[in-house]
């Protein structure tokens, strides 16, 4: 039985933990980072459409405040923001591949120069899309609408993972996961890593995060997303 580590924030660890025991692993949640609301109250303005590249800027907003943009086209990164912004209310909504380049690409694209957009975001994101639909002279209110923080274990925390052997797989989402994964496994003197057989890791960007000494056992998904990301875990079972 493979022993997968999960370095997903809940609650999205815990679905994965669910597929992978399912299909025969055993599968270990290790969340090195949580996502918290800001609180915010949403801008009101003439806005011509809603963009969104992530799940969380609609899961940490309450849908009632979303009511005044419903009517607008939503253009989502990826088909797991796109679900998320139909359970929020949305009918008119574009699904991308799961990258905020092509996103900013396609909006700036469909959209006319001087249109202005609602970006629903968290503070910690990369500029790609932002930075594709200022140069189309798109107009963008950006509202942060949750934050990503680490989280913290202690050794005994740790080292109890470690129980029954090293976890042969080790599942990273994000550079800032990968960064604060590094920082944990520092904790037990690289213990998780030197272990793996494996680390898959959602882009080659998130994969720069890591040591050299790692790249023979790295495998980078096709695209960002985590159908991708275990149809490759399948493939190198």
């Amino acid at each position: 039985m493979r022993k997968v580590l999960v370095t997903r924030p809940q609650p999205d660890a815990a679905l994965t933990a669910a597929r992978l025991e399912s299909a025969g692993c055993w599968p270990v949640c290790l969340p090195v980072s949580e996502t918290v609301a800001t609180n915010i109250a949403l801008p009101y303005g003439d806005f011509d459409a809603v963009a969104v590249t992530s799940a969380n800027a609609l899961r940490h907003i309450g849908h009632e405040k979303l009511a005044p943009y419903r009517h607008l086209q939503l253009y989502a990164v990826g088909d797991k923001t796109a679900a998320a912004a139909r359970q929020a209310g949305f009918e008119k909504i574009y699904a991308g591949d799961g990258w905020g380049l092509h996103l900013g690409r396609y909006v700036a694209a469909d959209l006319q120069a001087g249109s202005h957009v609602l970006y629903l975001t968290g503070k910690v994101r990369r500029p790609d899309f932002e930075a594709q639909l200022n140069a189309a002279d798109i107009h963008l209110t950006v509202a942060e609408t949750y934050d990503t923080c680490p989280v913290s274990y202690d050794q005994t925390q740790l080292s109890s993972i470690l129980s029954g052997g090293a976890p042969e797989v080790i599942l990273l989402y994000s550079a800032v996961a990968a960064r604060q994964f590094m920082a944990l496994d520092a904790q037990i003197q690289g213990a998780f890593l030197q272990g793996a057989k494996y680390i898959f890791c959602l882009s080659r960007r998130i994969a720069a995060e890591l040591p050299e000494a790692c790249a023979a056992k790295l495998r980078i998904s096709e695209t960002p997303d985590e159908e991708a990301l275990l149809r490759l875990f399948a493939d190198n079972g």
